[in-house]
């Protein structure tokens, strides 16, 4: 992926996909519903395949699943254009931020991916009350979100006891290992453990 300065309206951090058309060309429609400027609506979010397949990439469990349906619907023997319908069980996407742009002016009812960012898993849990809030039927292995967490944080407090023993001041490695408040400090001392 090649870092290009782009020009974007706004970004959005969840969706929920109803829908996904694609073909032989390379754009990707997905029909959404997403929160934008505060409102809940349904639009359609227009990738390139490239940048479609970064999104599907950083998008955990719910990119895999569709990765594979858009798999099965290449190898299978139906005739571009490609139809996903995913109404009867929508896959709702947080674990990355879209930049989005106009592709006229003002209408949010059809807006096109410039960007796709990766969010942090602190991110993900500080979105999560605004994601069930608004996608009210997505169901979440909480087992899962929350073991990824704590692996996390363990890998931060092992990386905080390597750069102790790299002879920092405890404050320098807590600043550098990102355990500077001392509720997750100490969480991350009883995930390691």
């Amino acid at each position: 992926m090649t870092p290009v300065l782009v020009q974007t309206d706004f970004s959005i951090n969840a969706f929920m996909a109803t829908q996904v058309i694609f073909d032989d060309s390379d754009l990707v429609s997905v029909s959404c519903t997403c929160r934008i400027q505060n409102q809940l609506k349904h639009t359609t979010l227009l990738f390139t395949f490239a940048t479609f397949n970064d999104f599907l990439r950083h998008s955990g469990s719910a990119g895999a699943q569709l990765q594979d349906i858009v798999c099965k619907k290449l190898l299978g023997n139906e005739q571009p254009p490609y139809l996903i319908s995913l109404q009867d069980k929508p896959l709702v996407f947080v674990q990355c931020k879209l930049e989005l742009a106009y592709l006229i002016a003002q209408d949010d009812s059809c807006l096109s991916v410039e960007a796709v960012k990766p969010i942090s898993f602190l991110q993900q849990a500080q979105n999560l009350r605004h994601n069930i809030k608004d996608f009210g039927p997505m169901t979440l292995n909480m087992n899962t979100v929350v073991q990824h967490a704590l692996e996390d944080l363990s890998s931060l407090y092992r990386f905080y006891l390597g750069l102790k023993e790299l002879n920092l001041t405890d404050e320098a490695a807590r600043t550098k290992a990102g355990l500077q408040n001392d509720k997750i400090f100490k969480l991350a001392y009883y995930a390691a453990k």
